[in-house]
């Protein structure tokens, strides 16, 4: 596997990646243009469980002021307002 190196991108413009990409880490993904989007997934996207070290970090979906969707067995709750 090629190894990339912080000097070899473009920090200031765009990349394209072909192939897979792993990121260990926190991921921060900041949006600077109020016309379009931080993220967009073209495709299936995953959210899965992780072991870190020896624990278990159960998947799950958090949004601000929302609340959090979560894997079975856990209480998550979405706030959908007063309407349901």
């Amino acid at each position: 596997m090629a190894r990339v190196r912080f000097r070899n991108i473009n920090p200031s413009g765009s990349f394209e990646v072909n192939g897979a990409m792993t990121v260990t880490g926190n991921t921060t993904l900041i949006q600077n243009d109020v016309s379009g989007s931080a993220l967009i997934v073209s495709g299936t996207m995953e959210i899965v469980q992780a072991m870190i070290g020896v624990e278990i970090e159960k998947a799950k979906l958090t949004i601000q002021n929302l609340g959090t969707l979560g894997d079975t067995g856990s209480f998550n709750v979405i706030d959908l307002g007063g309407f349901f």
